[in-house]
Order: C-alpha cells, then structure tokens, then sequence
C-alpha cells in the first residue's frame, strides 16, 4: 500500500534512542557516548593518522601535474567557487603553491554574473593570459566543455572536487573520492580535497605538509555540512584545536573580539554565515581577503562589511520564505521562482521551506528566459538521484549537480510545468512519512548526576555537526523544585540535575526530558548543568503502542492515547487493517520515540 504524505508532521519530533541499554553511571559519561554511537574509545582522539591522500582516484597524476608547476615556477590558476568550503579550498591551495615556487593567481566567480564552476570562457581567458595549468578546487567534475576547451587549447587542467559525479567525467586527472570503486573514504569537503591534494604534493617536493591550513579544513568540514565521521571528523578535531589556539586575525574580528570557544556550533552559526554571506550577497573575495589577514587592523573593517551584507541575505531570507509559503501550492515538492529574487539566497530559503513543511524543496532566481534552481531534501530522499532521473526522462535541464541532500540545477522558464510535475510525481512515489520527522537522536539515558571532569570530557567529540551530533542524554525523573525570570525556567530535579527549559513545567510533576550538558562555573564552584532539547509529560514508545494495538485487537482495555494513534491511522479493532505508518499520527508525532533501526517498521 503506497503512504500518504502528511503536511502535518512539520516541527513534530520523534524521539530515537540509539541504544536503550547504555546508561550513565554504568559507563563513563564520554565511553557511554561512544557506545551508543558504535564507536571505540579511540575513535576522537585527535592523533589519529590519515590514510595516504594517493588512495583517492587520480590523486598521483594530479600531484605530479601541480609539483612539476610548482619547480618549474609555471603560471597556477586556481579556480574555486563562491561559498565557504570553495573560498577555504581556494586560499589552501593558493597560499600552499605560493609556497613551493607557482606563480598563483586565484579566481572566485560571481554568483550573479558567473554562476557555479569553470566554463569553457574562464579557460579561454585563462590561455589569453598565459596560465600554463588551471587546478579546480571544490568545483569542476562536471566541466566537460571547459575539459574540452583546455585540451584544444593546450593547456593543463587539473580538477579536484567532492561532489557527486555523472555517467562520465572531464578529459582531465579528476581528484574526487566520490568516485565509484575508490574504495577511499568519501566524504570530504573541497577544502579536504583541496588539502589533501596539497599533501600529495608536498611529498614529491621539499615542501613542508600544509598542516598550518586545518583550521580552514575544519571550518569548510563543519560549514559545508559534511559528514563529521571517519576521516572528516580527523582533520576537523585537528583544525579545531588550532583555532583553539591560533585563531586566524579575520575569524576573531567576527567574534567582535570576545573570548569565544569554538566549537561546531559557533562554526556553522556564527563564522560560516558570515563567510558564505560574502558570495551570496557580494564579492567573495572579501571573505577570501578576511580569512588571509595577518593583522587585526587589516580584518576589522572586512568583517565589519561582512556582517552588514549578512544582515542583508537574513532579511531577505525571511521576505523569500514568507512570499514561497504564500505562493504554495500543496505540492509534495514545490519548486517556486521568481525574477526578484537574489540567486545568492534561494539555497537558505529553501533550507527554510524543508524545515516549516517537511519536504524537499526547490527556490529559483529568473534570469532571462532561465531558472536557476537551488534544492534542499531531508530524510533519505536523494536529490541527485531525483534531478538525474528528471534529466534522464524529460531532457529539460541545462545543467544539475550538487548532493544527496542538497543541489542545484537550471532549466528554462518554459519547462517549469513538465519539471515541476515530474519531480512532484517522484516525490509522491519516494518520500516516505518517515523522511519528514524531525528526528531527536538520543544518546544515554542518565540516572545520576555526573561531575563536571566527565562532562567536560565530552569537548573530545567535537567539532559537532552533520552525523556528530552534540550529545543528547534522556532523564525520567520528578521536578521538585521550578524557578522561572525573565525568559528562563530553572528545573530542579529529584536527583539533584537541574537544566534550563523553554517549555513548560510544574513542581511535583513527572517528566520525560532530553538534555545536553554543559559545566556551569559560578563563584569558583563547578556543577553539571542541563539545557532541556524536548520536555514531555509522557512517552509513547514503539514497543508499548505494539503491546496496545495487540491487547486491542483482542477486545481489552487500552490507554485513550494509544486508542487515539489506532484512530488517527484507520486502524479497526475487527477485519483486516493495511499496512500503515506511525508517522501518519500526530499524537504519535508529539509524544513518540522509537529505537534506533525501528523507524521505518
């Protein structure tokens, strides 16, 4: 029976526990962690080795082409892109060949003017200016005219990028672990692309590693919404600790010069918006110019234009959400355009729209006669997957790339119907209720208070982000004290815990509660602090509801909540019932958690 998609879910978490059986004090705080996620004991440490950068495909033809540029003092090129992960890949790789002896000029196209990656007009202009070899950095695995118009012309091109690759490559060394069969670990930013490549490099010349350029591999890692596992999370936790103890002059002056520990969080919402906001909104080599300044007196006034032209792209990300939510039409995946929009923003918009209707969504800017489209998913709906299957039936894309969960694509405006109406067709087929729950991930259930040396210890998990989680830990227990001020409410608990909350909550009352922790440091005193995640009177797990509908079925007594879930989902008490969904109950939506690898049963 095919599920029926529910705009309803929107903002309704369901709680997943990875693992019932690991509780704290049973476990260390940060082994418990660990266990539940299925790691060892060694898996954060920040000396963990790399494997060799040759095991990604092309890597050592690549690395030949760039360390005979750099001896020979040829003419580089290095062509980046305009947000975070391609501005940090650009400087990586500029500042590493300058080194070694290439005469380097970079090139970050214009959002607006340019669009994404290198064109076969950005080769011919590089041969008119006597660059012997153009190196991609977090762009160009789908260049194939500008392949093509490098090898008429006579000049070198070297492309190392992360995104997903098509049916063919460019005729040129690509340098992408995405490839099929690489058997190297996948998920590198470009900035990780670009470093590792820089590494490659260093060993074939007497050049040092360019360790000194974590920092910036970290910031794209986290910014760029890259998996935090496995290797990724290696050179993140490196990158961290050097920022940790040599922030660059320009990432301070965003900080306003206040003493700010950086972690995943401050990197994604503080430094990387203002980094990206700079393509999206302007020039991105103010950006590029903010994270190579050497002085403080040379940054301030970079970051001081940086947080005006942010400011701008959030106001209009809020006037582009508020006209696509008036312009919506029901679709399970909308594409909505118009020719007012900025190109520079649609991306964020439509990152807005997936979180008010749990559902793919697409944002495009009209330019002339074309549409450029900027995609946002959620779940395991693939976006590539569904862009090359748009492509492979209707022909009626001029170009689309990106990844699973978030990708570009343009077309005409006068194809706008037979997309739309494809996409919206695959997404009925595809989108499952369960890709349109806001997952909270649980990690530990607590049932003492632990000191603050062990929740300090849980700093070895960061940079958090994508797959990494800020651990989250679930407490059942009695609030016997609740104190609320202007904004706040203090919760005290039975067994001592207190954490702050948003929601709701009684003295004398039981809850259900999520908390992430923190050390809270007053007047020379140390104590562990929770801020509540979600604050619930009650739980409806998976199992119980089971044991419910069973008891049910059989003519017994049930709970109201689990007779009002059998309602909401069609179910009756006699005959047969079809196969249906939790996720189709909103009761179920509010107050349901389920066990990690039951989700879609």
């Amino acid at each position: 029976m095919k599920q029926r998609l529910n705009i309803a879910v929107k903002n309704m978490p369901v709680w997943k526990f990875r693992n019932t059986n690991i509780t704290y004090p049973a476990y260390q705080l940060l082994d418990s962690v660990l266990a539940a996620r299925g790691l060892s004991s060694d898996d954060p440490a920040s000396n963990a080795r790399l494997p060799s950068p040759l095991r990604i495909p092309s890597m050592e033809q690549a690395a030949r082409r760039i360390a005979r540029a750099a001896a020979g003092k040829e003419r580089v090129l290095i062509f980046g892109d305009y947000d975070c992960d391609g501005i940090c890949s650009t400087l990586i790789m500029s500042r590493f060949l300058e080194r070694c002896g290439a005469f380097v000029q970079f090139h970050l196209p214009s959002r607006r003017d340019e669009g994404y990656g290198i064109s076969a007009a950005h080769v011919e202009r590089a041969a008119k200016e006597g660059f012997a070899l153009i190196v991609t950095v977090d762009n160009g695995v789908t260049a194939f005219e500008a392949a093509e118009t490098a090898k008429n012309l006579g000049i070198d091109l070297v492309v190392t990028d992360h995104h997903e690759p098509q049916d063919k490559l460019p005729d040129a060394p690509v340098v992408n672990p995405k490839l099929t069969a690489s058997g190297c670990y996948r998920e590198y930013s470009g900035a990780g692309v670009a470093y590792l490549t820089c590494c490659a490099v260093a060993e074939l010349l007497p050049c040092p590693a360019p360790h000194d350029f974590l920092d910036l591999v970290s910031l794209a890692t986290v910014v760029d919404v890259c998996p935090l596992t496995g290797d990724n999370f290696i050179l993140a936790r490196r990158g961290l600790l050097q920022m940790r103890s040599s922030l660059r002059p320009g990432l301070q002056a965003l900080f306003n010069g206040d003493r700010c520990r950086i972690n995943g969080k401050t990197m994604g919402w503080i430094l990387g918006p203002h980094i990206n906001a700079a393509g999206r909104f302007g020039d991105p080599v103010l950006a590029y110019r903010l994270l190579s300044a050497e002085t403080q007196e040379q940054a301030e006034p970079l970051a001081q234009e940086l947080k005006k032209i942010n400011t701008e792209r959030k106001n209009a990300v809020e006037v582009i959400k508020r006209e696509c939510l008036a312009m919506y039409d029901g679709s399970i995946f909308p594409l909505l355009a118009s020719p007012e929009w900025p190109e520079g923003v649609v991306g964020i918009a439509a990152g807005r729209l997936v979180d008010a209707m749990s559902r793919p969504a697409a944002v495009g800017a009209v330019r002339g006669g074309e549409v450029r489209f900027s995609a946002r998913s959620l779940g395991d709906f693939d976006l590539v997957e569904a862009l090359a299957e748009c492509q492979s039936h209707t022909g009626a894309l001029h170009r689309f790339g990106g990844h699973k969960l978030a990708a570009g694509f343009s077309l005409s405006s006068e194809n706008m119907p037979q997309v739309r109406g494809f996409l919206n067709k695959f997404a009925q087929e595809r989108l499952q209720p369960q890709d349109q729950v806001n997952w909270l991930q649980v990690d530990v259930g607590l049932a003492a208070v632990p000191p603050p040396a062990e929740v300090a210890s849980l700093d070895l998990l960061e940079p958090h982000g994508r797959d990494n989680p800020e651990p989250i830990f679930y407490v059942r227990d009695r609030a016997v004290d609740v104190k609320n001020g202007s904004g706040w409410t203090l919760v005290r608990l039975s067994s001592g815990l207190k954490f702050f909350t948003s929601q709701p909550v009684q003295a004398g009352e039981g809850l259900h509660a999520l908390l992430s922790l923190t050390v809270n440091e007053y007047k020379g005193s140390r104590e562990c602090l929770g801020h509540a995640v979600d604050v619930r009177p009650f739980l409806c797990t998976r199992n119980d509801l089971l044991r419910q509908y069973l008891s049910w079925r059989r003519g017994g007594e049930v709970k109201e909540w689990a007779e009002t879930v059998f309602q909401e989902l069609g179910l009756a008490r006699l005959g047969e019932n079809a196969k249906t969904s939790l996720f189709l109950s909103p009761t179920f939506l509010n107050y349901g958690a389920v066990k990690e690898g039951m989700e879609d049963k």
